[in-house]
């Protein structure tokens, strides 16, 4: 009998998803467990898998397009079946609203259409801001857009000369792109700085990298092209302009999360200085000796996890039951996550039960964890359900912050740039000493602030002398 297919949820905090490649044609057999569509969710893209084997009758929600959690997605069913019945408004009327919608509104430079064999989803989704759907548009025409969640007008590629007869260097970051562009990018030495999108919201795709191939105007080493016209998409790196452009996607969604944390948690802050030339020396001393660099953050996190372990008060959460009453939820595991920057948000990948492993193997799995995320395909399980969070802003110079607590932990460390600074010895002489600050986050509701004061003052310890992580 024929069904619909809805939208499910791929991630813990996903609500909405953007169809980013469909793996099976409309009249195609597919097998329970094979991944029909991939998804690109709050932090990832991600395959959807087959509840069951069947015909995929109908795609109601084309490449492109996007749907709540809930929402049908496509018809599933007996090959030849009938499934006019389930074709209703919902899945029919406001999906062609939305195909028309993006057909008027395509923009030259985007090239977008409506695609020729499926419809759009009638609803809007929250999955990256800078980065419209991946993957599977690459190789047909850009798929429509919904007509209430707009993106920003993507101007005509028509160069014009830089100020001064100035050629421009390509921008730090990334573009938004797919992970089947960056694929391409990495295979045919193409820079992606250097390619100008053609897909939804000025996103990089498939075609634009092997175009780019072609010409051979983007290749690493080569001279940067003249920047976009003003007022258009690509136009970040370039004079300033004035824009608007939609928020949704990875932004929407650490905009909501943060929101909610920072108004929700009463959130409070300690600071402290610590003098750090002895953990540095140590860690110069062992990457000397292993002949690679283990990262400043592998030990953060080692020497965390220790200080958590004698102050278990801060490794829990606050966390709301069903009924509305609440309860401190306390972890035997130290889950320590690491905020890593994107071009397209902020992602944290969680180091499990730091305080079992040696520095070795945590920086190994933040280096596995964080290529995944700049892949793009990071799984849920692996950015959620941290105990403690680490920000380090210290490689941007920045001496001091505060950071807003990453949910559902109860306290989150900003770190600092180490630099060198005078100091009053206990003699009374002056000494030169290489100084770090330290800003601890804490949820009131879970942590007070002497049982904060004292788990900072444990953690400056142990960094000022490392062996004591030993005892």
């Amino acid at each position: 009998m024929a069904e619909r297919l809805l939208m499910m949820a791929l991630s813990p905090t996903m609500e909405e998803g953007v169809l980013a490649r469909w793996r099976v044609a409309e009249g195609e057999a597919f097998k329970a467990g094979q991944a029909l569509c991939e998804v690109e969710t709050d932090k990832a893209t991600m395959d959807y898998e087959a509840p069951k084997a069947a015909v995929l009758l109908k795609i109601v929600a084309a490449v492109g397009a996007k749907a709540r959690v809930g929402e049908p997605i496509a018809v599933i069913g007996a090959a030849g079946e009938d499934y006019s019945a389930l074709l209703g408004k919902e899945t029919g009327g406001s999906a062609g609203e939305n195909a028309a919608h993006a057909a008027s509104t395509a923009s030259p430079a985007s090239g977008a259409r409506p695609s020729s064999g499926t419809v759009a989803s009638g609803r809007p989704a929250a999955v990256s801001a800078a980065a419209p759907p991946p993957g599977g548009a690459d190789a047909r025409p850009a798929a429509p857009v919904s007509a209430s969640a707009p993106t920003a007008p993507v101007a005509p590629a028509v160069p014009y000369p830089a100020a001064g007869g100035h050629v421009p260097v390509a921008p730090a970051a990334l573009p938004p792109s797919s992970p089947l562009a960056r694929a391409r990018a990495l295979k045919h030495a193409v820079d992606l700085r250097l390619v100008r999108g053609s897909g939804p919201g000025g996103r990089v795709v498939e075609r634009d990298v092997l175009e780019a191939a072609r010409s051979g105007t983007a290749r690493f080493g080569a001279p940067p092209p003249l920047p976009a016209a003003p007022g258009s998409a690509a136009a970040g790196s370039g004079p300033l302009v004035d824009e608007e452009r939609a928020v949704a996607g990875k932004r929407a969604v650490i905009a909501r999360r943060l929101s909610e944390s920072f108004f929700t948690a009463p959130h409070f802050y300690l600071k402290r200085t610590v003098d750090v030339g002895r953990l540095l020396a140590a860690r110069a001393a062992l990457n000397a000796a292993r002949g690679e660099k283990l990262s400043l953050n592998a030990y953060l996190a080692k020497l965390s996890a220790v200080a958590l372990s004698r102050h278990p008060a801060l490794n829990a959460g606050w966390k709301q039951k069903p009924d509305g009453s609440a309860v401190v939820e306390y972890r035997a595991r130290v889950d320590v996550a690491l905020a890593v920057a994107l071009p397209d948000g902020l992602v944290t990948p969680v180091a499990r039960d730091c305080g079992r492993k040696g520095v070795a193997a945590i920086d190994a799995e933040y280096a596995a964890l964080i290529s995944k995320a700049r892949a793009g395909s990071l799984l849920p399980e692996e950015y959620s359900g941290a105990t403690f969070t680490i920000s380090n802003l210290g490689s941007f110079g920045v001496e001091e912050f505060t950071a807003i607590i990453n949910p559902p932990g109860s306290a989150i460390l900003a770190v600092g740039a180490a630099r060198k600074e005078p100091f009053v010895k206990d003699d009374g002489t002056l000494g030169v000493r290489d100084a770090m600050t330290l800003t601890l986050g804490c949820d009131h509701r879970v942590v007070d602030g002497a049982v904060g004061a004292a788990f900072l003052a444990e953690l400056a310890a142990l960094i000022e002398e490392p062996l004591a992580a030993l005892l």
